[in-house]
């Protein structure tokens, strides 16, 4: 006779507990994930909003806000005469009609109060949040990536791109209003453009209505004039539509890229009018080169370490190729391409992302420089998009919503603490220059501006004190000349006033 063991009914109990556990434990991170997904817009939005709220305390500031806001009366209504000159003018530097009519929309509702001009930019850049959100997650479907849950590492992503430091200077100054609604219209072009690509019967419907958002995010600003490289690099990877329909894909982007030629048009015309252009003749194109390379690395630094940030860096007077920082970004830029285009196979996605960040900075990179700035933070407002792209892909290979936040809550919250501490910078005009000459006490412009808002107070021996600063770092600074003659002459000194006149 055949012994049957007796099961202890307390261990049998116990051997089913681990099972149970396991099985409530997954239906509890089910139901969190897919609350995530519902909530993702809100807690996107209420993250930003908590993060810039003190933009909405910020005044204007004597870097631009006055030529184009508090001194300047045509963007003031929506009648014929005010459209007219919104359309038919670059004034500011830039052809921003859209931008022109939000502003005006502003001080019909607010008159010249600051805070609603900065909720207005704090809306839109909540709105890019989301719009941020929703890329990210149509990317990583696209790239078969193998979380069945993509909202976490999507939302972890969005925050990594609205809550960096170096959003702050698209979102807290006024006059960058066509940063955040030009990449408004950006990311809606792009988003619709992946809704194209899975369409099954309405693809030229979502063709179409990229193309729309496109002409409108250049009629914001033409900084989006890369769009078309991006999308055929979308087509390369994830989408690969590219191998499989090359005629198709190029066919496609006609459109795209004849608008583009047409705002490139525009600007080059606008930059040729310019008195503050400086071209190749004068800056040769190895100083472009060096200026461009700096730039590449300035800006992936910057997104690994966003301190020091200023609201002006300086292009030197005389640029030195050789000179270290441009030599070692160079040749970083170099290792970074080489090693993209060696592992391209392996891994496409390393490729697109490095060619899609340069080609959204190459308006900005500085052969065909505007300005007195070597680089500037709004410039990565959307070339940093891949990286915040990336992020979330490496986070959607995790899959458990408990393990990405673990990973991402300390670094986001960092970053948060830090951009609103940044957003302070930006309170008004003293707090910024100030700002600038921390981060660079040889900062010529910072000094002459400082000046400017110190004499507009009242303070005259301290702005006079301000433009010989100025002058002694930069010998050959007409700006701070002009205004310190000027200043001499209402002190009295008009032998000082002559000599600087």
């Amino acid at each position: 006779m055949s012994h049957v063991p007796r099961v202890n009914p307390e261990a049998r109990e116990a051997g089913a507990t681990g099972p149970r556990l396991a099985a409530v434990l997954r239906a509890l991170r089910d139901r969190a994930e897919i609350w995530l997904a519902r909530l993702a817009p809100v807690l996107l939005i209420a993250a930003v909003f908590l993060t810039f709220l003190p933009t909405l305390g910020n005044h204007f500031v004597g870097w631009d806000d006055d030529m184009n806001l508090t001194d300047n009366p045509r963007y003031r209504g929506l009648s014929p005469a005010h459209l007219g000159w919104m359309f038919g003018t670059v004034h500011g530097g830039h052809y921003q009609p859209l931008s022109w009519m939000s502003l005006a929309l502003d001080y019909l509702l607010w008159g010249l109060n600051p805070t609603g001009y900065h909720l207005t930019n704090l809306v839109l850049h909540a709105a890019n949040a989301v719009l941020v959100y929703l890329c990210i997650v149509a990317f990583l479907r696209h790239a078969g990536a193998a979380s069945t849950r993509l909202e976490a590492p999507a939302v972890a992503g969005a925050l990594f791109f609205a809550l960096h430091p170096l959003r702050v200077e698209s979102v807290a100054w006024a006059t960058a209003r066509r940063d955040v609604l030009s990449a408004l219209f950006f990311l809606l072009a792009l988003l619709t453009y992946l809704r194209m690509a899975q369409a099954r019967g309405h693809g030229a419907a979502w063709l179409v209505l990229s193309v729309v958002c496109f002409v409108l995010s250049l009629l914001s600003k033409a900084w989006g004039v890369a769009l078309p490289a991006v999308l055929l690099l979308l087509d390369f990877h994830p989408l690969e539509r590219l191998a499989r329909a090359p005629a198709r894909v190029l066919v496609e982007k006609v459109p795209y890229v004849a608008i583009a030629l047409a705002a490139s048009a525009v600007t080059l015309r606008m930059l040729g009018q310019s008195s503050d252009v400086r071209t190749l003749a004068q800056h040769g194109m190895a100083e472009r080169t060096a200026q461009a390379a700096y730039g590449l690395s300035f800006y992936l630094w910057m997104t690994l370490v966003p301190v020091s940030l200023s609201p002006l860096y300086p292009l030197p007077p005389r640029l030195e190729p050789l000179e270290p920082r441009f030599v070692v970004s160079a040749l970083l830029v170099l290792g970074i391409s080489i090693t993209v285009l060696r592992v391209r196979r392996r891994w496409p996605w390393a490729l697109a992302a490095w060619v899609g960040y340069v080609a959204m900075l190459l308006p900005f990179l500085g052969f065909l420089q505007k300005g007195p700035q070597l680089v500037a933070d709004r410039y990565a407002y959307l070339a940093c998009l891949p990286w915040a792209v990336l992020l979330a892909g490496a986070l959607a290979r995790v899959g458990s919503l408990a393990v990405v936040a673990a990973v991402t809550a300390p670094a986001l919250t960092l970053l948060g603490l830090l951009t609103f501490q940044q957003t302070g910078v930006w309170h008004d005009s003293a707090t910024l220059w100030e700002q600038a000459l921390r981060v660079d006490a040889a900062n010529w412009v910072a000094y002459t501006n400082r000046a400017v808002t110190r004499e507009r107070s009242g303070d005259r021996r301290g702005a006079l004190e301000d433009y010989t600063a100025a002058l002694r770092v930069h010998p050959g600074y007409p700006l701070a000349y002009a205004n310190r003659g000027t200043l001499r002459q209402d002190l009295g000194d008009l032998d000082g006033a002559i000599s600087d006149l």
